[in-house]
């Protein structure tokens, strides 16, 4: 039976910012590695990296001599989702997986996605896990990614965008907003295609494991910069199409203290109704409530620095 083409695209933005001073063809080893052992016929997938001009000479070439089937193609800027975009507009394929440089797929990770669509369904998302076994990575699994899981009906409560597929000509008439600078850009336009009647799937059984980039202290820049962008999408949605964007735009500061109580109640929720989705005991839930609480505290001061020191070329609210 044949299949259909998947474009698998691979932002190095990532495996250069995380990469712990390895070159970039290392770092990028396990990823491209993954996806050369995947179920999915290699002659029904094309496996795409993106690169800028930040990216040495050297660089390229041993990537290209290394990996000598993976196709390279230029983004206009570094920049995460700029990235994503310049390697959908480039993509071959009737579909686009989205993968990051820091992350491996299980080796039934793309059959198990495309398996997931019908006529009628925009994306399909996967399960995302740091890949580890360290204690940080254990704890931050869970606040990091484990939010995004199956509200009903196979419907998907949002995606990770180093674990999704999309049909291109979805991608492709919604674009990543690239004046985000890192968070948030996937929570936006998860919105953004849910206000177009898209339908997104979850399928918890396309694993990929994420590097490990909350050692040490790792996980409150991690949060400090997501509550930082957070800021950038609300003044970046001009149609509104985020609930806390009119909330914002007129209260600032304060709004953003609402919102943080609200997402750590939101937060609280889930890690009770959906603990077992989620993969936590019972008595773990007291526990991740506290981490829960901690990380959006975090993401709160990033906020409000976001807010008294605007990004440039971010326009202030109107």
């Amino acid at each position: 039976m044949s299949r259909p083409l998947v474009s698998i695209v691979v932002e190095t933005v990532t495996a250069r910012e995380d990469g712990g001073g390895a070159s970039l063809a290392e770092a990028l080893a396990d990823t491209l590695d993954a996806l050369a052992a995947q179920t999915w016929p290699g002659g029904s997938m094309e496996r795409l990296l993106v690169l800028d001009g930040d990216v040495p000479d050297s660089d390229r070439d041993s990537i290209a001599g290394r990996f000598p089937d993976v196709r390279i193609v230029e983004a206009k800027a570094h920049n995460y989702f700029e990235a994503k975009n310049a390697g959908a507009a480039a993509a071959a394929g009737e579909y686009v997986a989205l993968l990051d440089g820091d992350c491996a797929p299980d080796p039934a990770w793309l059959e198990r996605l495309m398996n997931r669509f019908a006529p009628g369904v925009a994306a399909v998302a996967g399960r995302t896990r740091y890949g580890g076994r360290s204690l940080s990575e254990r704890i931050f699994s869970i606040p990091d990614f484990a939010y995004v899981l199956d509200s009903g009906h196979g419907k998907a409560s949002g995606f990770n965008i180093n674990n999704v597929v999309f049909r291109r000509e979805a991608l492709l008439a919604h674009p990543f907003e690239s004046r985000i600078a890192r968070n948030g850009g996937c929570y936006y336009l998860f919105h953004r295609l849910k206000a177009a009647g898209a339908l997104v799937l979850y399928e918890p059984e396309a694993v990929v494991n994420h590097g490990n980039d909350v050692a040490g202290f790792g996980f409150v820049r991690k949060h400090f910069d997501r509550g930082h962008d957070g800021v950038d999408v609300y003044r970046l949605d001009n149609d509104s199409l985020l609930r806390g964007t009119p909330l914002f735009r007129r209260l600032g500061p304060l709004a953003l203290v609402g919102f943080t109580v609200r997402r750590i109640l939101i937060d609280w929720r889930n890690l009770l109704r959906h603990r077992r989705q989620i993969g936590i005991g019972g008595a773990a839930v007291p526990f991740y409530w506290g981490v829960a609480g901690l990380l959006r505290l975090i993401e709160l001061c990033g906020a409000m620095k976001a807010v008294a020191f605007p990004r440039p070329g971010i326009s202030e609210p109107a």
